[in-house]
């Protein structure tokens, strides 16, 4: 299998997946995009058959430089280059403000990413959460351009990206002709991502101080996982039940669940175990350090190969999902 990271660069401690190149030092725009292998652009060419008839309404997007094609799209599809991508960044921030610390494109470049830290955190000073903006964007047409405020917390890199009613998490934005128009539109909305960050701090601390029973947290991290049940039968008041079968692969996730909310990088901290603030926590950890990826074991360093597919999975995917359903259950026990 080929390896789907094509270019990675990475600031400060190494990564999981352990690929890519190490910078010395956090870089501007102009620096990250050439470190990243990022400089590189993309333009769509019109397609052929083998016999030479042209295919209406479709081009492919192919990358200049070698000639690569990334994809098929329509007639609307107007690409972002990668230097605009980095451009926004740095309008969206501030070019003196903005910090990059890790790019890099996957799948052969179909997909780029770019990932950018605002200054200071929120959280506590023995558990700072990093706040940073993730930009996503897809030269094979397959998605739209997206930018999501992503809490890290510093301890054991979990991604904390929730979504929470009062403030945006994510903003999306299509390929076609009004691009910058909507670029412009998610630069206006940075008030919105500080919102987002000042509302969940908020929100942390309030789950922070939540005690929870031993009886609570168990009852929490079962409701997280889905139960193996007879199409006949009925499982009135659940909430509080839990003499009820899951499969052994999810006992093997619940017991691993809970091993993290024991034992997890951060646990030891004072004022984090045995609140719901350690146990979305501990939920988080294995989405983001543990769950499979189509059957492969967690807590491994992973092949290039599985990259791709777990950082799609933290950012957009299952793994998203278990962190945003971890979060609502923490929530409604405090509200």
């Amino acid at each position: 299998m080929a390896h789907e990271i094509e270019n990675i660069m990475w600031y400060g401690d190494r990564p999981w997946h352990g690929l890519g190149v190490e910078i010395l030092e956090a870089q501007t725009s102009e620096e990250a995009i050439v470190r990243a292998g990022l400089d590189w652009e993309v333009e769509k060419r019109e397609l052929f058959l083998a016999d030479g008839t042209k295919v209406p309404g479709h081009f492919a997007v192919i990358r200049t430089t070698d000639n690569k094609p990334l994809g098929v799209v329509g007639g609307r599809y107007i690409p972002l280059q990668n230097k605009s991508a980095f451009t926004f960044f740095d309008e969206l921030i501030g070019s003196k403000e903005a910090i990059y610390e890790t790019a890099g494109s996957l799948r052969g470049g179909k997909i780029i990413w770019i990932m950018s830290r605002l200054p200071g955190h929120i959280g506590w000073a023995d558990d700072p959460i990093e706040q940073w903006l993730v930009l996503s964007n897809a030269h094979d047409g397959g998605r739209q351009v997206s930018l999501m405020a992503t809490p890290v917390r510093v301890v054991c890199l979990n991604t904390l990206n929730a979504a929470i009613s009062s403030a945006e998490v994510k903003f999306e934005m299509r390929h076609t002709s009004g691009i910058m128009d909507r670029v412009i539109d998610a630069r206006e909305a940075l008030g919105a991502v500080t919102d987002y960050f000042r509302e969940m701090d908020g929100v942390l601390k309030l789950l922070r101080s939540y005690s929870m029973s031993d009886q609570e947290i168990n009852s929490y991290i079962h409701s997280l996982f889905p139960l193996r049940v007879e199409t006949n039968e009925t499982l009135p008041d659940f909430g509080g039940t839990l003499n009820v079968e899951f499969g052994p692969r999810i006992k093997k996730y619940i017991e691993k669940v809970m091993e993290l909310h024991e034992r997890g990088k951060g646990s030891d901290i004072p004022g984090v175990k045995g609140t719901a603030y350690g146990a979305f926590n501990a939920a988080c950890e294995f989405a983001d350090h543990w769950q499979p990826v189509r059957g492969k074991p967690g807590g491994e360093i992973r092949p290039a190969g599985q990259l791709f597919k777990k950082l799609d999975s933290i950012w957009f995917g299952s793994a998203q999902r278990f962190k945003q359903r971890a979060f609502n259950q923490a929530v409604s026990l405090v509200s």
